[in-house]
């Protein structure tokens, strides 16, 4: 249902009170409040710097995070609800989301031995969750960050195996859940999820 306004007439351009007769002065004056402001001006300069994202190179920011080079932003506890933790890997520190797991439908394939990897990946699109709630979304080059490190780690545990079996197992296994996640940020328009 559409709803339209009446339209509404011009407004009479009045002289500048340097240029109004004294009559017409103490007319305007009545009607002039003090201290009047633009107030649309105003709150649309705020909501511009309010939807613009951190400075820098969103999928560097995001490596950071998630390796621990840098630490989770002071207040990412209070809105989304846990504080990360960190694990070391013998590919390097990772952080964690400790309520965090693989999610595979049917819990089919290795979830077990790919959690590692699903909780930190779960802490990145929580980050994204995080930075798209304080009104400064990251860019889709953050998401892509996260998917790609998160197809690092599955296929650094798949090369890890011992028997050829088994680095092949989890090698098929890993392009299985990285493809399936990388899909699904493509569907996604690799915003927030």
């Amino acid at each position: 249902m559409l709803v339209r306004n009446a339209p509404v007439a011009p407004r009479r351009q009045t002289p500048s009170a340097s240029e109004a007769p004294a009559s017409e002065k103490a007319q305007n004056t009545a009607l002039v409040r003090p201290n009047t402001q633009d107030t649309f001006t105003k709150g649309t300069a705020a909501a511009a710097r309010v939807g613009k994202a951190p400075a820098g190179d969103h999928g560097k920011l995001m490596t950071e995070y998630l390796t621990g080079a840098r630490p989770p932003p002071a207040d990412f506890e209070k809105v989304i609800g846990y504080k990360p933790y960190a694990i070391q890997t013998k590919h390097g520190q990772r952080m964690q989301d400790p309520l965090g797991s693989a999610s595979a439908p049917g819990k089919i394939g290795p979830d077990k031995e790919f959690d590692p990897a699903a909780k930190t990946h779960d802490y990145g699109y929580d980050l994204l969750r995080y930075f798209d709630r304080k009104g400064t979304p990251l860019s889709g080059d953050a998401r892509k960050a996260a998917d790609a490190l998160f197809r690092k780690d599955l296929f650094d545990y798949a090369n890890d195996q011992k028997g050829f079996g088994d680095r092949l197992k989890f090698r098929a296994w890993a392009q299985i859940y990285a493809t399936a996640v990388e899909l699904n940020s493509r569907v996604q328009g690799y915003g927030p999820p």
